[in-house]
């Protein structure tokens, strides 16, 4: 007996993992790492889904927002976190896209990361311009870019995220330049557009929307292959006269540590699949031009390889790299 008793006790100094990953989870709060400013969409979207958990009682979530270098001071804090369940990320397309714009990468999105789930996918962005500006369509703003002495300018809340991608393909697609103004984060951004210290901006439907409400920006066009239910009367790029511009909108998914035992990553994709079922979360989400998602894990993993070669196709064509 004394010996059996040793043995057991030495498994458990050696192997404290494996016995703490059989224990019922979660035991205790966990912590999403947004890498973006609070009132964000990545942010609002991930707060509106924790909301929904929480209340289920199931799991007991709150937001920790670590914005700053285009979302990899949030996302390397997460990668190189426990892989435990209670440290995971709610993140965009800028999980990817660092990885294609830094030289040296700041990690491999599929080596460090288990892909959780996916909140919701934007179905484009819309084409903003500020509200001063002596354009009422994309050929007007075409017109004026080509005829300028200098440059339109535009915002974004950083080099190298997809708001940046999305900007400079939409430019490439009409064949004029746009000088890019980089901000500190998404509420800059925002700010300059409305005080109208920039010409053109990109921004998703949930963002733009209350603005345009109160004719602080004017709405040229959307970037998705059909008219959003709430901006219904927004022309898409091809009735704007630009055919080959379809432009896909962001996405907002929870990764966790690389290494988080499966039946982890299971429970908060089950947790995040039942909170978008919500209807009044739906609708939040649709009015804000997302559809909810909640796919597995394994084909948010083959979701994630396809995003590498979309964004890679796009950060090659444009020549986008981080200085």
């Amino acid at each position: 007996m004394f010996l059996s008793m040793k043995w057991i006790f030495s498994v458990l100094l050696i192997f404290p993992s494996v016995v703490f990953s059989q224990a019922a989870y979660p035991i205790k709060s966990i912590r999403l790492v947004t890498p973006f400013e609070a009132g964000g969409t990545v942010d609002v979207i991930g707060r509106s889904v924790v909301n929904v958990i929480n209340k289920r009682g199931v799991l007991n979530i709150f937001i920790d927002n670590k914005p700053g270098a285009n979302a990899m001071i949030g996302s390397v804090a997460v990668a190189k976190a426990q892989p435990d369940g209670y440290t995971i990320l709610n993140v965009s397309p800028s999980i990817i896209i660092n990885t294609l714009v830094s030289k040296p990468a700041p990690y491999d999105t599929l080596k460090d990361f288990s892909p959780i789930g996916v909140l919701g996918i934007g179905s484009g962005y819309l084409l903003v311009v500020r509200k001063d500006l002596a354009v009422n369509s994309v050929q007007d703003l075409i017109a004026m870019s080509k005829s300028a002495p200098h440059p339109l300018t535009y915002g974004t809340p950083g080099v190298g995220n997809a708001l940046h991608l999305a900007t400079e393909n939409f430019a490439s697609k009409a064949g004029i330049q746009l000088l890019h103004i980089p901000f500190k984060g998404s509420a800059g951004a925002l700010n300059a557009i409305v005080a109208s210290q920039v010409d053109v901006m990109v921004l998703s439907p949930a963002t733009v929307l209350p603005f345009k409400d109160n004719g602080q920006v004017k709405v040229l066009a959307f970037t998705g292959s059909s008219r959003g239910k709430d901006f219904s009367s927004t022309p898409i790029m091809k009735e704007a006269g630009l055919d080959d511009c379809v432009i896909k909108g962001t996405w907002v998914g929870w990764f966790a540590p690389k290494g988080t035992p499966s039946e982890v990553i299971s429970k908060l994709s089950t947790e995040i699949k039942i909170a978008l079922r919500d209807p009044q979360l739906k609708d939040s989400l649709s009015e804000g031009g997302f559809d909810a998602d909640g796919r597995s894990p394994a084909e948010f993993i083959q979701f994630v390889k396809n995003e590498q070669d979309r964004y890679s196709e796009i950060v090659k064509r444009l020549d986008i790299q981080v200085k």
